[in-house]
């Protein structure tokens, strides 16, 4: 028998208020799966060294307001702030502002502030629920701002009266904004610095899709989604690039940002002015997750095993943008083998499957080239929102020049089988399919936490950066 080296894949989910609002691990979901792989095919089983917790986050988030990485402090952002707008990210993102919002509360009454809205960044989502709420801002949070008289809103993309016209960005998208948020003197995001298949996300994208209206979110959905420029890594890209320029039209002053762990646990809190301490953020998540990537020593490899952690959620609609990651490090005709067990979310508005969302591309498949073209003119004919066509679709793109083969829960297996989605309850089963597939001397790579992880020649952080990564994607 040949040389084998055991790997181990987490699988796990949770629902990520949980995440933010409680410390007791009994409450998340852990678990493993583990594979034999022929040790001469193992390429790379990438691992990141993650730093420590830090000991207490709200203590964290005081000490970031207090010491920027770029611009004035947050007491002397207040200094001059008649009505000031907290925007946090909503019920679907693992940020704990439970935990973070004590130390904004405690700089806005010491400035003697009293105009203060806070405002959930729902996008297109439907509104958090009474119990939502409670979860991700936190009992004394709410009491907090009972007692101050201070507001709390969500965003409600269909309502025209809602928003005030801002302008229209270099990129062409018309920007209305939330009126609570419009008329504030001082704004700050709260959110999760990660990359992701948009670029990066915290920061400008609280105000862009978070408080914008339906037009504003799909033109630029529309517009940059499908970008061959548009990638992990591309913070410089298009799609990254109007965000952050839409959230400046829009006043954005300073934002707040965590980066989490792979078990939910805050690593680090950053503070500054909008856009730099997003920018440092991300820089400080990719020291920790971005790899040096193999394929200059090794190519592409045929086979990429890719692991789901606690924090990326109940759905694969959430769990599964680590495909567009495997995507950089996989050659096309390959396989991208993703283990997310996604045993669905109760929600207010209902019950959600695992693979509630992915049956959108249903009408378009089985996934070809010729059938991508179709999508592509039904996101021109606006035929396709884009609110969620923003994840589908890039999967959907990968699907087209890749094969993927989800490993999850029975449950999902009639869904995905509706759908046309490969899937099994089997790793072993599908990485044997896998090496059929590819034959005895396919070259497998193992990406444990995917949704995080991205080759580090894929990062543009600046315009100065474009020449660094050719994509090959979106053909």
């Amino acid at each position: 028998m040949s040389d084998t080296t055991r790997v181990v894949i987490p699988y796990e989910s949770m629902d990520p208020l949980a995440i933010g609002a409680t410390d007791d691990e009994s409450k998340k979901h852990r678990d493993t799966l583990e594979l034999d792989v022929p040790t001469a095919n193992l390429v790379a089983d990438v691992r990141p060294d993650e730093p420590a917790a830090v000991a207490d986050a709200t203590a964290a988030a005081h000490d970031a307001l207090a010491s920027p990485v770029d611009g004035p402090t947050f007491a002397e952002l207040l200094a001059g702030a008649g009505s000031v707008a907290v925007i946090i990210d909503n019920q679907f993102r693992p940020t704990p502002s439970s935990k973070l919002l004590p130390a904004v509360f405690d700089a806005v009454e010491a400035a003697g502030v009293g105009d203060v809205r806070v405002c959930c960044a729902n996008g297109k989502v439907f509104p958090m629920s009474e119990s939502d709420t409670e979860q991700k801002v936190g009992p004394q949070n709410l009491a907090r701002m009972e007692a101050n008289g201070w507001s709390f809103h969500q965003n409600d993309p269909q309502n025209v009266d809602a928003y005030t016209f801002v302008g229209v960005s270099s990129g062409g998208t018309p920007v209305w904004l939330l009126n609570e948020v419009a008329s504030a003197d001082l704004k700050i995001t709260i959110g999760q610095a990660q990359a992701n298949h948009w670029g990066a996300g915290g920061g400008g994208k609280l105000i862009l899709p978070g408080v914008v209206s339906d037009e504003t979110i799909e033109s630029n959905h529309c517009a940059f989604v499908t970008s061959p420029q548009t990638h992990y890594g591309a913070y410089c890209g298009p799609m990254r690039s109007d965000i952050d320029e839409v959230a400046s039209m829009c006043g954005l002053d300073c934002t707040m940002n965590v980066i989490l762990d792979t078990h939910g646990r805050v690593v680090d809190v950053v503070f500054g002015s909008h856009p730099e301490a997003h920018q440092e953020a991300i820089r400080r998540f990719n020291a920790i997750y971005a790899y040096d990537s193999f394929v200059p020593e090794h190519g592409q490899v045929d086979i990429a095993i890719c692991g789901v952690f606690a924090p990326t959620d109940h759905l694969f609609f959430h769990t599964g943008w680590g495909c567009m990651s495997a995507d950089l490090v996989v050659k096309d005709g390959g396989t991208i083998i993703y283990t997310s067990p996604s045993p669905g979310v109760s929600t207010a508005i209902g019950d959600f499957p695992g693979l509630a969302l992915m049956d959108l591309m249903k009408p378009y498949m089985p996934p070809t080239p010729e059938n991508y073209q179709r999508v592509l003119r039904d996101i021109h004919a606006r035929e396709i929102q884009m609110w969620a066509g923003c994840i589908w679709v890039p999967i959907y793109e990968v699907m087209t020049r890749k094969h993927l083969s989800i490993v999850t829960l029975e449950e999902n297996l009639e869904m995905a089988t509706d759908i046309g989605l490969d899937a099994t309850t089997s790793l072993d089963e599908a990485f044997a399919a896998a090496m059929d597939r590819h034959g005895a001397d396919a070259k497998v790579a193992v990406l444990p936490f995917a949704r995080y992880q991205l080759p580090r020649n894929a990062v543009r952080m600046t315009g100065a950066d474009a020449h660094v990564f050719a994509y090959s994607g979106h053909s």
